[in-house]
């Protein structure tokens, strides 16, 4: 009997004989099972059985073969764990307790991940990760939805730069709800709410106006 005498659970190999006008059986089709005519064995449950390929000549005499066929379990894999929602430009990490598996993405313009289960969010929208575990050859795998938030899109800050000591400015920004900060509160300081800027000394300071939406994205 020639052919490949591992199988996987749920999938199949093809035994043969040069003997042709034979009939195939398996000792155990609980473990698996083969087909009579063509030899192709399917794989049930892990376990080992005993195949045999019969032949009965013109006189009635019969001869057989055997060998052993091993039936390889699937790997389980548990569930993928972690958050999966992310912004763009952002990471999340997902994980698994099976270990030695591999990470891959459906798409990565959307979103890549890491040997390590670290998802990089890259443009909005929805992406499948899936973690790939083999054994023995057999494989299988757990599978999670990542959903990339795009960041929120701000106009210019709007308003005079300049402003004298103990004076003030006020600085605008079209999109409403963010927040207003001072890099240097000593040089300027900036009312978080309203905009408003007054100059402490003479100096240079950045004011950032950071706005984030409804999904926890930020842009500044």
């Amino acid at each position: 009997i020639t052919g490949t005498t591992s199988v996987c659970e749920g999938a199949t190999t093809t035994l043969a004989s040069t003997t042709t006008g034979g009939v195939w059986t398996s000792a155990n089709t609980a473990t698996a099972t083969i087909n009579a005519s063509t030899g192709v064995v399917s794989g049930v449950s892990a376990g080992s059985t005993t195949m045999t390929y019969t032949v009965t000549n013109a006189n009635g005499c019969v001869s057989s073969v055997t060998t052993t066929v091993t039936v390889d379990a699937i790997p389980v894999v548990a569930a993928i764990s972690g958050t999966t929602e992310v912004c763009a430009g952002s990471t999340t990490a997902l994980a698994s307790a099976t270990a030695n598996g591999v990470w891959t993405s459906s798409n990565t313009a959307v979103a890549t991940v890491s040997a390590t289960g670290v998802v990089t969010g890259v443009a909005a929208g929805s992406v499948t990760i899936t973690y790939t575990v083999t054994t023995n050859g057999c494989t299988s795998n757990a599978q999670a939805t990542v959903n990339v938030n795009a960041l929120p899109v701000l106009a210019a800050i709007g308003g005079t730069t300049n402003a004298c000591i103990n004076s003030s400015t006020i600085l605008t920004n079209t999109t409403s709800g963010g927040v207003w900060t001072s890099s240097n509160t000593a040089v300027a300081t900036v009312n978080s709410i309203t905009g408003n800027v007054t100059g402490v000394t003479a100096g240079s300071a950045t004011i950032t106006y950071t706005y984030t939406n409804s999904n926890g994205c930020t842009s500044s």
